[in-house]
C-alpha cells in the first residue's frame, strides 16, 4: 500500500515514460494500434513506448521508424509506470480519428523505403477492380472459429448478390493468409470479373499481401486488424472509404460482437448471420 503511495506521488512529481506491456498474443495489426497510441503521446509532449516481442520482427524491419517506440525488457526501470491492462486502444473515433490514423500513416508508414519501392513498382489501382481480404490463420486455429469465425464463402456471396449485384469487375483480386483455401472455394467469383487474380508472392509475403491491399480503390474486408490497416493504407491513398466494404462482426468476445475499428464512412455489412461458422 505505502509502495504505491510512493509511487503515484513519484509520477505526479515526476512524470516519466509509460509502457505497454505488450500481451503476447498481439501481431501485425494489434501492434500497430499499440504504435499508433505512443505516436499520439508523442503529438502531446508525452512518453509511451511498447514493450518488444518477437512478432514486431517484420513491422520493425519493414517499418524502421517505428523502432523510436520499442524499449526492451532490460531497459524498464521501476520508475516506468507500466500499462498491463490488455486495452488494445483500437475504438475509432475514440482512442484515434480519421486524422490521427493518416498522419501516422505518412510519417511511419508509407515513409519506409521497402513501401515506397512497392509502390513505385505497381501500377495505381483502377476502379474497376476490387480486392478481396480473407483472413485465417490463428482466426480458425485452436477452436478459435468459436470465437471470431463465420461461414467467409457464404459472406463475399452475399455481397456480391446483395450489394454489388449489378457490378461486373475488370479484375477481382484475392490476397490471403490461407491462399490454397481460397482457391479451392472462391471459384464461383468468375462470374463477376473478367479475371479472377490470386497474387503471387514469395519471399516476404505478410507485408507484400498487405500492400497489395492497401494499393486498392475497392476493398473487401475480413474481421482482422490486419484488414483494418491496409484499408486504412488505401483510404489515406485513395480516398476509397466508401468502396471498403467490411463485417460489422467482430468477436464473440465482445458483449455485443460488432467491430469498433471500423470507419463510419466504411459499408458495414450486417444484413448476413454471422452465427454460422
Amino acid at each position: 500500500m505505502i509502495k504505491k503511495l510512493f509511487k503515484k506521488i513519484f509520477f505526479r512529481l515526476y512524470p516519466s515514460t509509460k509502457v505497454i506491456i505488450t500481451p503476447k498474443g498481439a501481431r501485425w495489426g494489434n501492434l500497430l494500434y499499440f504504435f499508433l497510441r505512443a505516436y499520439l503521446f508523442e503529438k502531446q509532449g508525452k512518453s509511451l513506448r511498447v514493450l518488444y516481442t518477437n512478432h514486431m520482427n517484420d513491422l520493425l524491419r519493414f517499418f524502421p521508424e517505428l523502432n523510436k517506440y520499442v524499449i526492451y525488457e532490460k531497459e524498464v526501470k521501476f520508475f516506468h509506470e507500466k500499462d498491463s491492462t490488455n486495452t488494445f486502444y483500437q475504438i475509432f473515433n475514440k482512442d484515434f480519428t480519421e486524422q490521427n490514423i493518416n498522419d501516422f500513416i505518412k510519417e511511419h508508414l508509407l515513409s519506409s523505403n521497402f513501401v515506397q519501392c512497392f509502390f513505385r513498382n505497381h501500377p495505381k489501382p483502377k476502379k474497376e477492380d476490387i480486392t478481396i481480404n480473407i483472413r485465417r490463420g490463428d482466426f480458425f486455429e485452436k477452436g478459435n472459429s468459436s470465437i471470431y469465425g463465420y461461414d467467409q464463402v457464404a459472406f463475399i456471396k452475399h455481397i456480391f448478390k446483395n450489394h454489388l449485384p449489378k457490378k461486373k469487375w475488370n479484375q477481382i483480386n484475392i490476397l490471403s493468409d490461407d491462399i490454397s483455401w481460397c482457391k479451392e472455394n472462391f471459384d464461383f467469383i468468375k462470374e463477376y470479373t473478367s479475371e479472377l487474380n490470386f497474387p503471387e508472392l514469395n519471399e516476404d509475403k505478410i507485408i507484400l499481401s498487405f500492400l497489395w491491399v492497401a494499393n486498392s480503390k475497392n476493398l473487401i474486408l475480413s474481421n482482422s486488424t490486419f484488414s483494418f490497416w491496409a484499408a486504412y493504407i488505401s483510404n489515406y491513398l485513395y480516398h476509397s472509404q466508401e468502396n471498403t466494404y467490411c463485417p460489422i462482426f467482430g468477436s464473440r468476445r465482445i458483449e455485443n460482437t460488432a467491430l469498433y475499428q471500423f470507419n463510419p464512412k466504411w459499408n458495414m455489412i450486417g444484413d448476413f448471420n454471422f452465427n454460422v461458422t
